[in-house]
């Protein structure tokens, strides 16, 4: 990361708060001169005192402790504005780095855990929100400090300037330079952390198929390789970070020395008075404490480089899908086009060979074959979740790259057997969270595709919280949420993919109804391997290999002896052979 992208970075979150930032300021610069200013009231007491002075004793004590007191209200006030301005800013990061993460085509996601997503999106941000809650205070406010009591030093004697001068800027200079030797390691750290936690995630999403098939030890195996990982590189960072601390030591023992030695020989001299000889130690004994957190905050702002390098990577990170400009699309169902099209996944050789398919607005296409024959592929072109490498998808005549894919997601929905529920009410999981839509509109919705009773049937109704992953809920269940959900979005075409594939003959026959109000007055397209699935289809496809093996009317392709589709119709089995 370069000093202008880390610059524009802060300056882009830190705009939009700019008097939260002159409030910091303020009570900085407030809590500062207080700090510098105080013991000058401890010289003037101790010289009064030594020359029994006592008259104004009383108002100087009392003068202090004021002082002191509205010092640390200062330094309570630049804290909680330094806090505010750390989370507020990091928080606004963190929704755009989701918002773009959630922009990016699938294959992105592919070769990511959510684990690992997780530990970018959050973990970086951490290391980001020190800096901006605490490098105004600890760096900014740290230099200003040592400043001002170098110029406070200056003025009570020029040789105890010039020599804690020489001494801080000696000491900054080792500070920083053994500071910067834990930034790598940290970063290592922090790497072997998010693979760690992409892996809990993996497995634990998984812990029935683990369980049930022994894969118990395996997976202990690669949680302790991991986990030894993860151990290896936190312990090398936290012996890296001991030495800086070790520094920070002997560092505070050459102050304490110099604090003794110079103003001994200055008050012997007559240089100085006691009180001043005092100041003197006070003054260099809080030397101490700002080139400390200076030389900390170094090692946060190599760590918050670090974050701030993996967050700029991660939004410059381009969706292999670009948006389309946008066209007109007709009202109602829409026809749908594949024109010689071939895909494939990634670097993977192609799943789909010159697909050229005609479904008609208002009409059902029925996809059938074998397992990996590319059903589910051309689905996912149909929604948009990749592109094809040769050819063009069209919906309502237009090529899907030339529209927004806000366009595309309003006017073809897809159910797959895989339903996402998340912990949520039924309503907020039927809406997706879309507070416009009225419960009127949903219990009209249901009652229309037969699914009324079921839902009224629940404990409290639509505000029945359904928990992560559908716990708790049928198959069933979680298909009816599936196509209450398709239904609510009114979309011009639908794509059922194996939609009831899990399910058994009874709760199928459930479905029917929905299915068929679904599929009213819009296009469909449906993917299945239960031949009884296919009876509301007007035309079939058959695929094989990713190729285009049989097309034509249901009808007649049952009707035709030597078809695919016919000789399957005529075993009497009810599912295509995998």
């Amino acid at each position: 990361m370069s000093w202008q992208e880390w610059r524009a970075l802060i300056s882009a979150y830190l705009r939009p708060h700019r008097r939260l930032a002159t409030g910091l300021g303020v009570f900085l610069l407030g809590s500062i001169s207080l700090q510098v200013a105080t013991p000058q009231l401890i010289r003037v007491f101790i010289d009064r005192a030594t020359a029994r002075v006592a008259s104004p004793l009383v108002w100087l004590g009392f003068l202090y402790v004021a002082a002191v007191v509205l010092q640390q209200v200062f330094t309570v006030m630049a804290t909680w504005a330094s806090q505010q301005l750390g989370w507020l800013t990091t928080n606004e990061m963190r929704v755009d780095l989701m918002a773009h993460c959630l922009s990016l085509d699938p294959g992105f996601h592919k070769e990511r855990t959510p684990g690992e997503m997780i530990e970018r999106i959050d973990g970086d941000m951490n290391g980001l929100s020190l800096f901006f809650g605490q490098f105004l205070l600890g760096v900014l406010g740290g230099l200003l400090l040592l400043v001002g009591v170098l110029v406070a030093l200056w003025v009570q004697s020029a040789l105890a300037g010039a020599v804690m001068t020489a001494f801080a800027a000696l000491a900054l200079v080792v500070l920083v330079a053994v500071r910067r030797v834990g930034a790598p390691a940290w970063q290592r750290a922090r790497q072997a952390s998010a693979m760690l936690f992409g892996f809990l995630e993996e497995r634990l999403g998984g812990t029935e198929d683990l369980r049930s098939c022994g894969a118990e030890p395996h997976t202990l195996r690669g949680f302790y390789g991991l986990a030894r990982d993860r151990t290896w590189t936190t312990s090398r960072a936290r012996v890296m970070e001991a030495i800086p601390w070790a520094t920070n030591s002997v560092i505070a023992a050459a102050a304490n020395a110099v604090a003794f030695s110079v103003p001994a020989v200055l008050v012997r001299d007559h240089v100085l008075s006691i009180g001043s000889a005092f100041v003197l130690y006070f003054y260099t004994q809080l030397l101490t404490q700002p080139l400390a957190n200076v030389s900390q905050q170094v090692e946060q702002l190599q760590q918050a480089i670090a974050g701030g390098r993996r967050v700029l990577e991660l939004m410059g990170i381009r969706s292999a899908l670009d948006d389309g400009p946008g066209a007109e699309l007709a009202r109602g169902a829409l026809s749908v086009r594949f024109r010689g099209v071939s895909f494939g996944y990634g670097d993977d050789q192609d799943v789909l060979h010159k697909i050229d398919l005609e479904v008609p607005a208002g009409s059902v296409l029925g996809v059938v074959g074998r397992t990996g024959s590319g059903k589910t592929s051309l689905a996912r072109l149909l929604v948009r979740l990749h592109d094809p490498r040769v050819g063009t998808v069209e919906v309502g005549g237009v090529d899907l790259r030339r529209l927004q894919l806000v366009q595309i997601r309003q006017r073809v929905a897809m159910v797959s057997q895989e339903v996402h529920v998340m912990r949520a009410s039924v309503r907020d999981n039927l809406t997706l969270f879309d507070g416009a839509v009225a419960d009127e509109s949903i219990s009209a919705a249901l009652e229309k595709m037969s699914l009324g009773s079921w839902f009224d049937s629940l404990p409290d109704g639509l505000d029945s919280v359904v928990r992560e992953g559908g716990a708790g809920l049928s198959a069933g269940q979680a298909q009816l949420l599936a196509f209450g959900r398709a239904f609510l979005a009114d979309p011009s075409v639908v794509i059922l993919d194996e939609a009831s594939s899990r399910l058994d003959p009874a709760t199928e026959a459930v479905l029917e109804d929905a299915v068929d109000m679904l599929l009213s007055g819009r296009t469909g397209i449906v993917i299945a391997h239960r031949l009884a699935t296919l009876e509301r289809c007007d035309v079939i496809c058959v695929l094989d290999h990713g190729r285009i093996i049989e097309y034509g009317r249901r009808e007649a392709l049952a009707a035709d002896p030597h078809s695919w589709f016919g000789r399957l119709l005529r075993t009497g089995l009810d599912l295509v052979p995998t």
